[in-house]
């Protein structure tokens, strides 16, 4: 089952889509997920489905990019952090942290600890003892609680080039779930994305076009937020 937060991201990643395409499309949510693809597109008079997947640049397993799931992991370890330090101080802070996010208590605490010593705008290193490094801004307050805080590991990395022939096992993959869809919508396309804000996502796409043969009527190539390559441009 996709969850809610999943969910979100698909609709941004298709928002984005229709920005980039320049198109004004309408987009919901399907009734359900077992014959209906990610999400529900309306074009003007026209109706068609999108089914959304996410791509990276590792070797996958039947369960995805482990590089990803570790990805989540730590982004949800650092919103837990924030969390944490807004119950303690009503001051925004703008945080990037490196290495160790497990000592939850010396990093809150030294964030604390800046806060109480600081100004609007003053910005500050904090290498902990057990191995955490720390990049702090302190925000002005009319901001309100800022929690877009990042685990800048998983933020940088290597770029991989990749072609259309690497997309293939993707494409194959969603195509099984075809024939149900069609029990609702005629019109199913496929969004492959690729999010380079995290290091899974950085790639590079070399080939002018997703030349795929497929059973999907368009397939769209997504490098996040406004690059994206199609069948049939």
């Amino acid at each position: 089952m996709t969850t809610d937060i999943q969910k979100k991201r698909e609709k941004i990643y298709a928002s984005q889509l229709a920005k980039t395409l320049a198109r004004e499309w309408s987009i919901d949510f399907p009734p359900d997920e077992l014959e209906w693809p990610s999400l529900v597109v309306q074009d003007g008079e026209h109706r068609f489905g999108i089914e959304i997947r996410e791509i990276t640049k590792d070797k996958e397993t039947r369960k995805g990019s482990s590089r990803r799931a570790n990805e989540s992991l730590n982004n949800k370890k650092v919103q837990e952090l924030a969390g944490r330090y807004y119950e303690k101080s009503n001051i925004p802070l703008k945080v990037g942290i490196l290495g160790n996010i497990g000592n939850e208590i010396e990093i809150v605490e030294a964030l604390l600890e800046f806060v109480n010593d600081s100004d609007d705008w003053s910005n500050l290193r904090i290498e902990t003892k057990n191995g955490s490094i720390i990049y702090a801004t302190r925000l002005p307050a009319e901001i309100g609680i800022y929690k877009r805080w990042k685990y800048v590991d998983d933020r940088v990395g290597w770029v991989r080039e990749i072609n259309s022939e690497y997309l293939i096992p993707f494409v194959t993959d969603k195509e099984k779930k075809i024939p149900k869809y069609t029990k609702n919508l005629s019109d199913i396309r496929l969004l492959l994305v690729a999010d380079p804000t995290y290091s899974s996502g950085q790639i590079s796409f070399i080939d002018r076009k997703t030349g795929i043969k497929s059973k999907f009527s368009e397939i769209y190539l997504l490098v996040y937020p406004n690059k994206v390559h199609c069948t049939n441009s």
